[in-house]
């Protein structure tokens, strides 16, 4: 579904600078500012046309589109292995890009998993998500755990995920390393983000914790298998294109759209510090239904455990009468290029503004307040 803003506005492209989102929202909502422009969703008379509670079933997350979409991943690591075997590389290269593109869809698969969304059976949904899991050095309980701590304390220092980005604590210089290794080698540099959030989880039970080194270990155990017939038989060039090149693609996509979601929104609030992409075009819809509508993200951060094919109906009840300048594009391109600012000081969070400090009185503001 698409937004429709206020007749003779549109969805604006490229929001305010996020430094000053904590101070204009609060202004924003104080009585004294009610007639600030706000979006609007629907029209003025009608209430909003959706049923949040009942956008909440889950009665169409089958499993055969990740199966095919399983499928077609398989085929695009096949084809590039094949090809680079026969000499064509330009073609292996193009089979790397397919093969990224498809392993990020299974990435954003494992976020659903982790939600209980993906798929309406329980077992089913574990089942797809410890296959996912198991090639991407993440267990599913842990990236389950750590992602949940994501949404209980969006933005803030207690932020799993988005560590060091939350942090005021943390040099500039070692948060542009971090940016660099996720947006360079993010196969191998997220993992160490999940295990650094188990290690210093503070509300992790210990039930989940035993299950999450049982992952851990089940994913070492696979490991410890293939990488020996990989030495014995001299296949490292083989695995090396069948296998890592198109799944650290893969990776630095998710880094991508990570830090196109958050990375340099300093606010307080979900709408503040998430942004969302908004775009009615085929192009846009198509994008969006493979990502499973993850761009559609204030949404899913607003409600949780709704199924990403709802999300596009949710997402006018999330935005009605909202302040116009939060993070809200029209399109996924000008949503990254809004990121792309950021990546010279990559924050995260309303910490990092630093707090007014209050200002001496001059000698005739006090002698005003005597003569009162």
């Amino acid at each position: 579904m698409a937004i429709f803003p206020a007749e003779g506005h549109r969805v604006p492209a490229e929001p305010q600078s996020a430094a000053s989102i904590g101070s204009q929202v609060r202004a924003a909502e104080s009585p004294a500012t009610e007639s600030r422009p706000r979006l609007r969703i629907y029209p003025p008379s009608a209430p909003p046309p959706v049923d949040i509670r009942g956008l909440h079933v889950n009665d169409r997350a089958w499993m055969w589109p990740h199966t095919l979409t399983t499928l077609a991943y398989a085929a695009a690591l096949v084809g590039g292995l094949w090809t680079w075997q026969q000499g064509y590389w330009p073609l292996t290269v193009a089979c790397w890009l397919l093969g990224a593109q498809l392993g990020h869809m299974k990435l954003i698969a494992l976020h659903e998993s982790a939600h209980g969304t993906l798929n309406a059976h329980p077992l089913r949904n574990e089942v797809q998500g410890l296959a996912v899991a198991s090639m991407i050095l993440v267990p599913l309980s842990a990236f389950r755990y750590v992602h949940s701590q994501h949404h209980a304390y969006l933005a803030t220092p207690r932020d799993l995920e988005l560590w060091p980005y939350v942090n005021p604590e943390t040099p500039r210089w070692v948060r542009i390393l971090a940016v660099a290794a996720e947006l360079t080698i993010g196969y191998f540099y997220t993992p160490v983000i999940f295990l650094r959030g188990v290690l210093v989880g503070e509300n992790l039970p210990p039930r989940e914790r035993r299950r999450i080194w049982i992952e851990y270990a089940a994913i070492a155990a696979t490991w410890c298998v293939v990488l020996p017939v990989v030495a014995w038989h001299g296949w490292w060039t083989e695995l090396a294109v069948l296998y890592l090149v198109p799944s650290i693609l893969s990776g630095n996509l998710q880094s991508l759209r990570k830090f196109t979601e958050h990375l340099g929104l300093l606010g307080s609030s979900i709408l503040e510090t998430t942004r969302t992409v908004v775009d009615p075009s085929l192009i846009g819809t198509t994008f969006s239904e493979a990502m499973l509508h993850i761009d559609h993200h204030a949404t899913h951060h607003r409600w949780a455990k709704m199924p990403h094919y709802n999300l596009p109906l949710a997402t006018p009840a999330v935005y009605e009468g909202q302040p116009r300048h939060l993070p809200l594009f029209s399109s996924y391109a000008a949503a990254m290029l809004d990121m792309a600012r950021s990546l010279g000081n990559p924050r995260i969070g309303r910490q990092w503004l630093a707090p007014q400090s209050p200002r001496l009185a001059t000698e005739p503001e006090l002698a005003r307040a005597r003569a009162a």
